[in-house]
């Protein structure tokens, strides 16, 4: 064993290990004692214990990827992480706070030290690799954040963070919020519908100023069309009821445009009765106007030209 160790250059040792963090075990196996390795992690050593039976070759403070190195090491390697740290991971620049949060395959140990909560999930993500570590995608960790938050203030700050930062549709949070539990998520969802009706405003006034340009009669907004029968149709964002003509742009869920498939069943059902439909994709109505204008007035102009349907009902 003395001959193992005389062998050994102590101090090129951290690089052998991933962000300096070892195993005690591993130690041993150098061909360092027990007593040796205890001794090192004494108060004047060059090193010191960050988890029971795990060791940091340095006697800096650690540092954040060195803190998540040592937490996957003792939770093992089904686990991912999520929440702020796994942000961070994707390069959102938000400070450490609070234990790490790591997620394990439903059925594995649960944890939560202070230091380290690992969460067990039915849903397991399938993990980027971000700076060398396993991490959930940008979704599910920014719910995964949220839930563990105290204030809608701070909420607020990581989802605007990672929608203008990290450039995650809206529509990518509200379907991993649908997905998830909902235990500690209503904070975040009282800050999705407040962003959600700002961005419903600002549509609404968008396309208010593109039919003003386009010198049509003003429409009804957010209008429910049936049958005579009261058979759902759809709900418009814009009708002009004296043509039968319907405007849509996804003014009231840009986070979530329609696929192709769902907007050609939604087409058909109102060509079907004789509703004149034109579609914008709501990105179009800020980069591409004066294309949607010469859309709309042509579709007016269609609509202007045929009877009006009967039997279609607005409410």
């Amino acid at each position: 064993m003395e001959t193992n160790r005389a062998l050994l250059d102590l101090d090129r040792l951290p690089s052998l290990f991933p962000h300096g963090v070892a195993r005690a075990t591993e130690l041993v196996a150098l061909g360092l004692s027990g007593h040796h390795i205890r001794s090192r992690c004494g108060p004047s050593g060059p090193w010191q214990r960050l988890q029971p039976g795990l060791v940091l070759l340095s006697d800096a403070p650690p540092i954040r990827t060195q803190r998540l190195q040592a937490a996957l090491r003792v939770v093992g390697p089904t686990a991912v992480v999520t929440g702020r740290e796994a942000l961070w991971l994707h390069g959102l620049p938000l400070h450490s706070f609070g234990a790490i949060h790591l997620l394990v395959p439903d059925g594995e140990p649960r944890r939560a030290d202070g230091s380290i909560t690992v969460e067990s999930t039915r849903r397991p993500p399938d993990p980027l690799w971000r700076k060398g570590f396993p991490t959930a995608p940008l979704a599910r960790a920014t719910v995964d954040a949220c839930r563990r938050m105290p204030s809608e203030g701070e909420v607020r700050v990581v989802v605007m963070e990672a929608v203008h930062r990290g450039g995650l549709p809206l529509d990518a949070i509200h379907e991993e919020l649908a997905k998830g539990p909902t235990r500690g998520t209503a904070l975040l969802r009282r800050v999705l519908a407040e962003i959600d009706r700002g961005v419903r405003f600002a549509g609404t006034r968008l396309a208010r100023d593109l039919l003003q340009r386009a010198g049509l009669p003003p429409p009804r907004w957010g209008v429910r069309l049936s049958t005579g029968d009261d058979v759902h149709l759809a709900v418009v964002d814009a009708w002009w009821d004296d043509l039968g003509l319907v405007w849509d742009a996804d003014i009231h869920r840009p986070w979530a445009p329609r696929s192709e498939e769902s907007l050609s069943t939604r087409a058909a059902r109102l060509t079907s009765v004789g509703v004149v439909t034109v579609h914008t994709a709501p990105g179009r109505l800020r980069t591409d106007t004066a294309a949607v204008v010469d859309e709309v007035r042509g579709a007016y102009r269609l609509a202007a030209a045929r009877p009006r349907p009967e039997g279609v009902v607005a409410s």
